[in-house]
């Protein structure tokens, strides 16, 4: 596998590969990596997720700042708290800056022996064949060429693979500017979000800060259209916008850069061997913090088809499904964000007045505050038009990334995607979180609800998927390969009030699920489900 671009999106990209067992190479035109502020500064926490599969994750959150409130101003005052719920794993959101992931990931990736991390190769020329992708690349050495069986482009919002390869780059960029300062400051807020309207320190237009590790705060500014940060850092005027935010507090300037917001997409993440990902695919505005974290999901969700195919589980066409998938993510970001940004700019005469009013209103009329727009978080999309998935519309959860929960399992049992070191001891059983049972290979939840789940077991022996029978708290979980949901929050998250399945794909959205109260049955649906997922032939009994 060949990867262009050393990122956050193409180095997760590589570690996830290796972590099933497919080698790559990265080339990345920097000579080395380049500190770049904050930049990307939030990454959810079903987007660390994808970095547990390859032991990245716990280092992140522990060195990040996790919050779970968001403040939303209007003139100075507060006008809503949007509290999110913490789940069990990660998150919901952590802040940390793009340039520290990097750090983290790549160390990672030059230490792995399956992937080979090659500073100051710049991509010049690509041409695609039957027998892979050959790319010419020029060093401070020369110039040669690396041939690979598929490359993908992670290279970013200027990507140079766009122009080699030929694929449109539709949307718009945004004329109004914005300021990002990263400031070394203690600081007499609360470590979560906080986002303005039409602060005094910047009226008419919006500021956001984020809380980053070590007191960095990152404030982001709308700028009015004559502002040169450049100068105002040489008169003095750059100390008096922040001192305008932070009052008398010393401070220190890690890093600044002003830059215009982009709302495009590519229209094809495929095109024949290539394959976009991250902001060679879509670049988005910092609104709900998506550009890196649905780089990532890209990445997640290329790994596993990537890895089935070259293994020759799957067949190539599976690999079509990736730009029907992300394609779909990208366009739905994008329509959230333009609303925001609607919202926020607005485009018109009209929509300037309404948003005055209703301004005017949020601070006194409780009722118009949810109608302040200050950015939809990030979630993962729902894949409900996935050719992959099966009656997508039989079930709210089809598509959907699978819900988390707390089971015991045998400790002398290892799951697909668990390490050593993740379940704490309950006597002879190891407490584990659900979704490190995936990322592997596909894997069955099944539900057995009163019924013997050995004749469901026995039912789907022949399917290539791995089946982890989840047992209420009255079975005592001793069987191979059970895993007990304690206090019943697991059946309640899937809402398993009889006998059932769900198929999980490796990058943990639900495939399919279906009744399991005819265990042959079943199969038979678990079978097909499991060959659309899979695009294979349907596995059948052998016996």
């Amino acid at each position: 596998m060949g990867i262009v671009g050393a990122g956050p999106v193409g180095l997760a990209l590589a570690l996830r590969l290796a972590s099933l067992g497919v080698a790559s190479v990265i080339l990345e035109q920097d000579p080395q990596l380049r500190k770049q502020g904050s930049k990307a500064c939030l990454i959810q926490g079903d987007v660390l997720e994808v970095l547990d599969k390859f032991g990245c994750a716990d280092p992140v959150a522990e060195e990040g700042v996790t919050w779970t409130v968001g403040h939303t101003y209007v003139r100075g005052e507060v006008i809503r708290s949007q509290v999110y719920e913490r789940p069990i794993g990660y998150g919901p959101f952590v802040n940390i800056s793009q340039y520290r992931i990097e750090q983290l990931l790549s160390e990672q990736a030059e230490r792995h022996p399956l992937i080979s991390l090659r500073w100051g190769h710049t991509v010049e020329a690509v041409e695609q064949g039957e027998a892979g992708v050959f790319v010419g690349v020029r060093t401070a050495t020369g110039r040669s060429r690396v041939q690979v069986r598929y490359l993908a482009a992670c290279d970013g919002v200027r990507s140079a693979l766009r122009e080699l390869v030929g694929v449109a780059w539709t949307g718009y960029t945004h004329k109004d500017r914005f300021l990002i300062t990263d400031i070394r400051a203690e600081l007499p807020l609360a470590r979560e979000r906080h986002f303005h309207y039409d602060a005094p320190f910047n009226p008419g237009r919006q500021l956001v800060m984020h809380p980053q590790p070590d007191n960095v705060w990152r404030i982001d500014w709308q700028l009015p259209p004559d502002a040169d940060i450049a100068v105002e850092q040489r008169d003095g005027r750059l100390d008096q916008r922040i001192r305008a935010v932070i009052g008398d507090v010393p401070y220190e300037i890690d890093w600044w850069s002003t830059y215009r917001f982009h709302q495009r997409v590519v229209d094809r993440f495929r095109v024949g061997r290539v394959f976009f990902a991250g902001d060679a695919a879509h670049a988005l505005p910092p609104y709900g913090s998506r550009g890196m974290n649905s780089g990532i999901q890209d990445a997640d969700n290329l790994a596993w088809k990537f890895a089935a195919v070259l293994a020759g589980d799957s067949e190539e066409r599976l690999l079509d499904s990736y730009h029907d998938e992300r394609h779909a993510a990208a366009q739905e970001n994008l329509r959230v964000t333009e609303a925001t940004i609607r919202f926020m700019i607005p485009p018109s005469r009209l929509r300037r007045w309404s948003r005055r009013v209703l301004l005017a209103l949020a601070p006194r009329v409780e009722s118009v505050r949810g109608k302040v727009n200050s950015g939809r978080m990030a979630e993962p999309y729902v894949y409900r038009e996935s050719p992959l998935v099966t009656d997508a519309a039989s079930h709210p959860l089809a598509g959907a990334f699978a819900p988390d929960g707390y089971l015991l399992r045998p400790s002398g049992e290892q799951s697909p995607g668990q390490r050593d070191g993740q379940g704490q001891q309950h006597g002879s059983q190891a407490r584990c979180r659900l979704r490190r049972l995936f990322g592997q290979e596909f894997v069955v939840l099944h539900f057995p609800v009163a019924q013997d789940p050995a004749l469901f077991a026995k039912a789907t022996a022949h399917l290539p998927a791995r089946v982890w029978p989840v047992l209420a708290v009255e079975t005592d979980g001793t069987g191979h390969g059970t895993v007990v949901d304690q206090d019943g929050a697991v059946h309640a998250a899937y809402g398993a009030t009889g006998p059932c399945w769900f198929l999980i794909r490796p990058d943990g959205h639900i495939a399919a699920t279906g009744p399991a109260d005819d265990p042959a049955r079943a199969a038979e649906r678990l079978a097909t489900a499991l060959a659309t997922a899979s695009a294979t032939a349907a596995a059948r009994p052998t016996g």
